[in-house]
């Protein structure tokens, strides 16, 4: 115990804590870039494959059955270490954020097909008798009904942007579990440091959940939208 107890309290000392958090504020930042990417892909890919859109649709379509067929790591690769044969390199950063960002694009043009779906089909109707384009009732109308209703799952896919961005240290990124990994060979203190890694990781996702869950609230007041999660 008296060994363990050293152990933790080596971490905790010297340059190790601003390490951590150093790289926890590169997993915040390649995680949210990544959500960027993913909602504004995905929420299009969403659109295309739920109104069935010429030629986009099965191109779509065919898009979320690749991405969602490759592991996560090989994408990354991918990215980072096989677009320079094309003539396209990219530093580790937005490398992990374009690889992140279009592996989770896949998950939420799902969320927000879901979404779409739950949005009675009526509702566009009613923004074309306001005098609204089908573009601007979908936008204005539909949109934010399904995004209410997605919001869950969206909170879900976030959590796993964070978490799978511990993957991105194979492709160089001096993220959180990366940072953890040097404090590991510089210490040999692996129980204490993974310990500690896990524990980051998990207030990280908790915080986040209970925020998405105070947004799933609010949102929902006065709503006379079925509270459905898509999963």
């Amino acid at each position: 115990m008296a060994d363990l107890l050293e152990g933790f309290k080596t971490i905790f000392s010297g340059q190790y804590p601003a390490l951590l958090l150093t790289g926890l504020e590169l997993t915040l930042a390649v995680s949210l870039s990544a959500l960027l990417v993913s909602v504004v892909l995905g929420t299009f890919l969403g659109l295309v494959r739920f109104f069935r859109l010429p030629i986009l649709a099965p191109l779509s379509n065919a898009y979320v059955d690749v991405v969602r067929g490759i592991p996560l790591i090989v994408l990354l690769s991918v990215v980072y270490y096989g677009l320079p044969t094309l003539g396209l390199t990219l530093p580790s950063f937005p490398a992990a954020v374009l690889a992140l960002g279009v592996y989770s694009a896949a998950y939420t043009s799902e969320i927000v097909r879901g979404g779409l779906s739950s949005v009675p089909i009526g509702q566009i109707e009613a923004g074309r008798s306001l005098g609204l384009t089908r573009p601007q009732a979908v936008r204005h109308v539909v949109l934010p009904q399904a995004w209410r209703v997605a919001l869950p799952a969206l909170g879900n896919e976030f959590i796993s942007l964070i978490l799978g961005s511990s993957l991105a240290s194979a492709v160089t990124l001096q993220e959180l579990f990366s940072q953890g990994r040097y404090i590991t060979n510089a210490t040999y203190r692996q129980f204490e440091v993974y310990a500690v890694l896990a524990l980051m990781y998990f207030a990280l996702t908790f915080v986040l959940t209970r925020i998405v869950r105070w947004l799933e609230r609010r949102f929902s007041r006065g709503e006379s939208l079925p509270q459905r999660r898509v999963i």
